[in-house]
């Protein structure tokens, strides 16, 4: 991995980064590998809307590498919606390779799927114990 202000790139803000996790869905866990910032303040894994949460309190602009491929990417801040063509992929999960504005420290936001279906597994056994009824998977 490169330095991320010197190859192909966007810029978003920590609140389009939130939106953008919120779309994810509440359940969907995630993981942060190298963020001082953000590691400080949440333990990991950890559902996406306590990240989201946490993102929008933070509220600062970030960089995020686009794709080698990306001739557009030069740095031009964009939304939640354009930021799935920044997405790269690592088995089954999703992948952003990210950094604060002006922080030399680059790190990334990986989705934790592992994480995910086993807390969907334990809510479902949950629920059975209890009587309730199962969450839609």
């Amino acid at each position: 991995m490169g330095s991320i202000p010197a190859g192909p790139h966007y810029e978003i803000s920590s609140s389009e980064l939130a939106a953008w996790l919120d779309k994810q869905g509440d359940d969907r866990c995630w993981y942060i590998d190298g963020d001082p910032l953000l590691g400080g303040r949440l333990s990991f894994p950890c559902p996406g809307d306590e990240l989201a949460t946490e993102l929008r309190k933070i509220n600062r602009q970030l960089l995020v590498q686009a794709k080698e491929d990306d001739a557009a990417a030069k740095g031009q801040a964009i939304d939640a919606v354009k930021l799935d063509s920044a997405v790269a992929r690592f088995r089954d999960d999703r992948v952003l390779y990210l950094c604060w504005t002006g922080s030399p420290h680059e790190w990334l936001l990986v989705e934790d799927s592992a994480t995910t279906k086993q807390n969907r597994a334990d809510a479902i056994a949950q629920a059975s114990r209890s009587g309730h009824a199962t969450p839609a998977d």
